[in-house]
């Protein structure tokens, strides 16, 4: 049930956008900060569930929310970007750093083995 949490906040946005000023820019990137700091410690674990729940929450409810915020103009175009190119950059540095530490050739394989084993 925690899962849909963000899920039902986009929704309840989407249904009623002045829901939205209240929530806060910066609060959603610690959020999305927190969640994705996980992210390298169930790859290199190779915990599925870990993973699931980190990359969930890190993409939805940290940056699905940045996205609503953005889209009905409760943020700046260059927050949204900053936001976009961290998380990518995240995510990009998280599955290199796997890759190098498993001397893997590519850094999706990382995420093959997490989902299909090795």
């Amino acid at each position: 049930m925690f899962m849909w949490m963000p899920i039902s906040q986009m929704w309840t946005n989407f249904l009623n956008p002045e829901n939205i000023k209240g929530l806060s820019p910066i609060t959603m990137v610690l959020a999305m900060m927190g969640n994705g700091l996980m992210i390298p410690r169930a790859l290199f674990i190779r915990d599925l569930m870990w993973f699931t729940g980190s990359i969930w929450a890190t993409l939805f409810y940290g940056y699905g929310n940045i996205l609503c915020l953005y889209v009905y103009n409760c943020t700046s175009k260059s927050f949204f970007v900053a936001a976009t190119v961290g998380l990518i950059s995240w995510l990009g540095l998280a599955l290199w750093r796997d890759a190098v530490a498993y001397s893997h050739n590519s850094p999706f394989r990382s995420l093959k083995e997490l989902v299909f084993g090795p």
